[in-house]
């Protein structure tokens, strides 16, 4: 028997997770602005120094991702096996605490200065215990659901399954340094950190590549894709990488030149073929919907394809390991890492969030339509152009910074352009992304108990055999 709203609850965790993609915004706002030798100083004196605003870039980034998966996996939930039980929203208002006290905890605490100093976890590890309480929670509820029958379920649940599980494991391995026979060895230590970082980002792609089969099955009826085996062939080859994807960021680092080469095929297979999966899947998309009402959704997944096949490409570049290690170190890699999570998992999150709010609020209702309007296309296609000519101009001036640097020579005068070009480029990102979740307002914060159509669990679905 349910005892939450599901539409309430969905609505919660997706404020949550806007919440965080708009502290990330303004931490890396903020921090571009330490370019322009005129405010760097003033920053410091209000005690924004780069040192605290990175990682309230780098964690809320991380925790918008894990967020928006949640509420899409909650949307799950409240539409099959008869909704939300009684003990799942005591979990979810359990866990909403935890990530809630933890949120705010971090953000006081990065910005007076307490910080662990790692990389996506460059917070206290104290509140780290509440994050992981708060997915535990997350993960009972979810795994009594999936794990029944679960070789028969379509393949966005062995997604799941496995990204909810995989967090738990990168994100305790993540604080192996807090061991005293990993921290006070630095070698081991740079091993194990960069190690634990991949997998964590892999533990992330399972759950937005979950995302991204569920919401566009919602959207055309079809469930086909979900029991393709090009779909199952990617969760075989998301599962080999997420195992040896970390080899990309230690070619610095004594490793067997094997481990390199797996790493780098594994890693161009996953990409490759989630581009063709978006190709098309975007395309029966377009075929089975046209322009509403599900418009802004498709506008996502669309820029989601393009960004696919340019960080197919740079990862191509990036992971040669001569090459690697010219561009180690340098721009180049934070505009890959830009591209990879605003250009591929963001916007399939975005369209998410237009799909779920456009669920709850009622397909045909004047919010929904406002939400589908040329307009927000519009702020998508100006986030999207600015955001690449922000990546191209990291690509190009790091890697000139990596060749000049590899050859023991002075940068061109050029590369100074950075402390213009970058808050410039990186303001136009964050005013357009914020628009963009601006956009979603109307229907993020209706009253649910009036304003919301509560989801409607689908017929039992035909079990057949997995590839």
């Amino acid at each position: 028997m349910k005892t939450v709203s599901a539409h309430r609850l969905i609505l919660i965790q997706l404020r949550m997770a806007l919440l965080c993609v708009v502290l990330a915004v303004l931490g890396g706002a903020a921090g571009v602005l330490h370019y322009l030798p005129e405010l760097s100083p003033r920053l410091n004196e209000w005690g924004l120094g780069l040192a605290k605003l990175r990682p309230v870039h780098t964690s809320f980034a991380s925790v918008w991702i894990f967020g928006a998966a949640v509420a899409v996996v909650y949307h799950f939930l409240s539409t099959s096996g008869g909704g939300l039980t009684r003990g799942d929203g005591i979990r979810f208002r359990v866990h909403t605490v935890c990530w809630l006290a933890a949120g705010v905890g971090i953000l006081v605490t990065l910005l007076l200065g307490v910080t662990s100093g790692r990389e996506y976890l460059g917070f206290h590890p104290l509140f780290s215990i509440l994050l992981l309480l708060g997915w535990v929670m997350f993960a009972i509820s979810f795994l009594k659901r999936s794990l029944p029958g679960f070789f028969k379920q379509p393949v966005y649940l062995w997604f799941w399954t496995v990204g909810v599980l995989y967090f738990i494991y990168t994100f305790i391995e993540g604080h192996a340094y807090l061991l005293p026979k990993v921290g006070d060895h630095p070698v081991r230590d740079l091993q194990i950190q960069w190690k634990s970082c991949g997998t964590l980002v892999g533990s992330f792609n399972f759950m937005v590549y979950g995302c991204l089969f569920y919401v566009t099955e919602r959207m055309s009826d079809d469930k086909s894709y979900g029991q393709s085996k090009l779909a199952f062939l990617l969760f075989g080859v998301g599962c080999l990488n997420s195992f040896t994807n970390y080899a990309h960021h230690t070619y610095h680092l004594p490793q067997s030149h094997a481990v390199k080469w797996i790493a780098f095929v594994v890693s161009m297979a996953e990409v490759l073929i989630l581009l063709r999966l978006i190709i098309d899947l975007r395309r029966m998309l377009k075929r089975k919907l046209g322009a509403a009402p599900y418009s802004t959704a498709l506008a996502c997944l669309t820029a989601a394809k393009w960004w696919t096949a340019a960080i197919l490409f740079s990862s191509v570049l990036i992971s040669i390991p001569n090459l690697n290690s010219i561009i180690h170190g340098t721009k180049v890699v934070i505009g890959h890492a830009m591209g990879a999570e605003l250009g591929i998992d963001t916007m399939i999150l975005f369209g998410a969030v237009a799909f779920l709010l456009g669920e709850l609020g009622g397909r045909r209702s004047p919010a929904t339509q406002r939400l589908n309007q040329p307009r927000q296309r519009l702020l998508l296609l100006t986030m999207n152009l600015s955001m690449a000519a922000l990546i191209l101009w990291l690509t190009v001036s790091g890697a000139a910074h990596g060749y000049y640097r590899y050859n023991g020579l002075p940068n061109p005068e050029w590369i100074g352009y950075e402390r213009v070009l970058f808050p410039l480029l990186g303001g136009l990102v964050s005013v357009s992304l914020l628009a963009v979740v601006l956009g979603f307002s109307p229907l993020l914060f209706q009253r649910a108990a009036s304003a919301l159509v509560e989801p409607v669990s689908p017929e039992p679905e035909v079990e057949s055999a997995t590839p």
